[in-house]
């Protein structure tokens, strides 16, 4: 055999390998889950699709929370690293988060919660002089915290449920505004050792991004830029105007 019949022999096995590891770590780009909701049922209606409940709102954040977490679970490989966008703990959805949380971890994954905008006080509360000085904890890692540089980490636990409990810090990687890195306190426990290597990795993402007037993680604000041109090229109001759907409330102020 030629040394040239080799190397292409060659290069057919590691392009073979390669889209072998490609489809093993295939995934969803976007997760848009569909439905409606009402008050009031309909007459001879057997929708599933529909969601009858007194508490539309309630209903919809449960309905988008669990597309969410089914759409992790699915796709992430054991071993990773996982960087999500929202609160670890907080609201009816924390059961959904927290069982999530639990089976990353099961699979050797670190999840970890990235939180830019809260009213939480659950710091300066603890210190009487804080409280009287700041409106909110984001108000006082903004006015205490340097430049690339971090608050301690803090434990959170919930008093009426022991599961709903976690570890946070904030952090100022770049100039700018802070954000809330939250974890389970039993993946603090878990990985205790990596977090320094942890932190200088996010620190990094940060600074990659490069943006201090929406200061974020780099692969949570490039999920985001993919999130936007996914439902700018759906345009769902003008598919459900095709529809025959028409807007009861004016939705100019949210565009």
């Amino acid at each position: 055999m030629s040394r040239d019949a080799r190397t292409r022999l060659l290069d057919s096995s590691s392009l073979q390998q390669t889209v072998e590891r490609l489809e093993h770590y295939k995934f969803n780009l976007s997760v848009l889950p569909y439905f409606l909701t009402s008050m009031k049922k309909f007459r001879n209606s057997n929708d599933e699709e529909i969601h009858f409940t007194e508490n539309i709102a309630e209903e919809r954040n449960l309905i988008l929370i669990s597309g969410k977490t089914n759409s992790i679970l699915e796709s992430v490989q054991p071993h990773s690293i996982v960087l999500i966008d929202g609160p670890l703990v907080g609201g009816n959805v924390s059961s959904y988060i927290v069982a999530m949380d639990e089976e990353l971890r099961a699979r050797d994954c670190i999840p970890l919660y990235f939180v830019k905008n809260s009213d939480s006080r659950l710091i300066i509360d603890t210190i009487p002089e804080l409280s009287t000085e700041f409106n909110s904890d984001f108000h006082w890692a903004a006015c205490r915290l340097k430049t690339s540089s971090r608050s301690p980490f803090f434990k959170y636990t919930d008093q009426y449920k022991k599961s709903n409990t976690k570890v946070f810090t904030y952090l100022k990687a770049i100039f700018g505004f802070t954000e809330r890195i939250e974890m389970h306190s039993m993946t603090f426990e878990k990985y205790h050792s990596l977090l320094p290597q942890l932190m200088d990795l996010l620190a990094y993402f940060y600074i990659a991004q490069g943006d201090r007037n929406n200061p974020q993680v780099r692969p949570i604000a490039v999920s985001e830029k993919y999130a936007r041109e996914g439902l700018r090229i759906l345009n769902i109001p003008a598919l459900l105007a095709r529809l025959g759907f028409r807007p009861t409330i004016n939705q100019v102020r949210f565009g």
